[in-house]
């Protein structure tokens, strides 16, 4: 099956696109989000200990879902790029970005030309070279390049950021924005919420999609509502935590009951 580009498409279409934030490496956990429904999966490799064979391992298990596969690089440099674009990826968030001109290189290495410069090889990406024509034809299009914003430094600079041709989304970073303004630890600041609302309102005036990860259905639905397309709600492990608790809790009581004096 050819790459899904379901998350392009359905940004395009103006719909939003529900992802999970995928922390482990078990290839059945993307394949379990694709059968629970999402549109894509966030792999993150920044924070998670991945190998590039492990992340490659995980882009083919969905091969055969309309999901679409989007990786988390380590920084924006094309060793971190060029192989995980090559290997199948349908998209990159790449984070920390510091300002237009940190963002201008990550289109210069994750788009061809006249985009950027992509170095020329995608070898699986392409099933072997049996649709290279196809896919090189709409790797600029189809491939989601996204920009994180969590410095202070690239929140003053979001006007910029999102003018910038190829930079297909805007990502918020609550947690390490809230470090960056001085307040680790409280994405809820009222310094921080402000900073989240700037790149949110210059985002939605230039047109430019943006998300943030959720962790309810009701922030989900409240950023949608605001014309977030690409938000990711729950992670694998947070979602095996809090259901294997809420079932072991539910256990306890029931059995804790049954054996209660009457």
């Amino acid at each position: 099956m050819p790459l899904s580009n379901r998350l392009a498409r359905l940004i395009r279409d103006g719909h939003p696109a529900l992802g999970m934030w995928i922390n482990l490496v078990d290839p059945g956990v993307v394949q379990i989000a694709a059968l629970a429904g999402y549109d894509w999966v966030m792999i993150d490799t920044e924070h998670n200990p991945f190998t590039e064979a492990q992340v490659q391992g995980l882009l083919h298990a969905l091969r055969e879902y309309d999901v679409t596969p989007v990786v988390r690089v380590r920084g924006n440099r094309e060793e971190c790029v060029k192989w995980i674009l090559d290997a199948g990826a349908g998209g990159l968030v790449v984070p920390s970005l510091k300002d237009a001109a940190d963002a201008r290189v990550a289109v210069q290495i994750s788009k061809y030309f006249p985009l950027g410069q992509r170095g020329y090889g995608p070898n699986r990406a392409s099933d072997f070279w049996t649709r290279g024509k196809p896919y090189v034809e709409t790797a600029n299009q189809d491939i989601f390049v996204i920009g994180q914003i969590e410095l202070a430094s690239a929140v003053a600079d979001a006007e910029a950021i999102c003018a910038i041709p190829g930079l297909d989304g805007v990502w918020i970073g609550p947690t390490d924005l809230a470090q960056s303004l001085g307040h680790l630890g409280d994405p809820n600041h009222p310094e921080v919420r402000a900073a989240i609302d700037t790149v949110i309102e210059t985002a939605t005036r230039q047109s430019k999609p943006w998300g943030i990860p959720t962790g309810s259905v009701e922030d989900y639905e409240r950023y949608v509502k605001r014309g977030g397309q690409l938000m990711t709600l729950g992670s694998d492990t947070r979602i095996l935590l809090n259901g294997g608790s809420d079932f072991v809790r539910r256990a306890r009581q029931a059995v804790s009951a049954e054996r209660s004096p009457t």
